[in-house]
């Protein structure tokens, strides 16, 4: 996958998720079909780079007992029902109580991630890095400063802001060159690195526009994955750019 197709998608469904769409139509038979067929295509990636059905095997036992895990560490049935009547006035009390416990059930999820590296190599597994790393960037953007960016989306400004987004995105992907685009991730180099960063910059004076404050924080919810998979964190200082704490699974 090209390194412009993978910044433009991710952006997209980032921030799509993020006020509430979905950039397809939701369908529940649909979403069965295509679950199953996800697991026989993992099934048969996992036996073809491993040789063998262990690692297969090992993820379906990984996967039922995540559930489990993260029921010891976090307390559903509290957060469900303080979930509804969250607001301004109980805000700080929510994120104080439930963003230690989520954070703590992320380690839940290593063995799983650690046998699915496995079953990839290359461009994908690069892109699979990218994808894992969003979860635990997605949970510190949520719990900053006790859920400010839940309030801040509710303004109509955020609205407007991400109906344009797509299209900046697109402009922005053309400070992509055409020899960084057909380059791996595994071999960015500094001046890769420099486009890259110029993209976030492009993106960063199009938001401005919008006068929607903190609204970057969602596009680095895949910039700061994409910068640590690859060489670019040695010449990309995530820390100038304001962006959410890291938080590495």
């Amino acid at each position: 996958m090209s390194m412009r197709l993978v910044l433009i998608t991710l952006a997209v469904l980032v921030c799509a998720a993020a006020v509430g769409g979905s950039p397809l139509p939701f369908d529940s038979s649909s979403q069965s079909q295509e679950s199953g067929e996800f697991i026989e295509s993992l099934e048969r990636q996992c036996l073809l780079r491993t040789g063998s059905a262990d690692t297969f095997e090992q993820l379906v036992v990984g996967f039922a007992f995540v559930p489990i895990c993260i029921a010891g560490h976090l307390d559903f049935d509290g957060l469900n029902s303080d979930l509804g009547g969250l607001d301004e006035t109980n805000r700080v009390q929510f994120f104080d109580t439930y963003c230690p416990q989520v954070n703590q059930s992320l380690q839940c999820i290593n063995p799983v991630l650690g046998q699915l590296r496995k079953c990839f190599e290359g461009e994908e597994l690069g892109v699979l890095d990218i994808l894992i790393n969003m979860l635990p960037e997605a949970v510190n953007l949520i719990c900053k400063d006790h859920g400010e960016i839940f309030f801040r989306l509710e303004g109509p400004e955020y609205e407007k802001c991400m109906q344009n987004f797509e299209g900046y995105a697109v402009e922005c992907s053309g400070k992509i060159s055409n020899a960084t685009e057909a380059l791996d991730l595994s071999k960015f180099g500094e001046e890769h690195c420099r486009e890259l960063s110029d993209f976030r910059t492009c993106i960063a004076d199009k938001l401005e526009i919008c006068k929607a404050p903190g609204i970057i924080d969602l596009f680095d919810l895949f910039y700061k994955p994409v910068v640590k998979s690859t060489s670019c964190v040695k010449y990309i200082n995530l820390d100038e750019r304001n962006a959410v704490e890291t938080n590495e699974i």
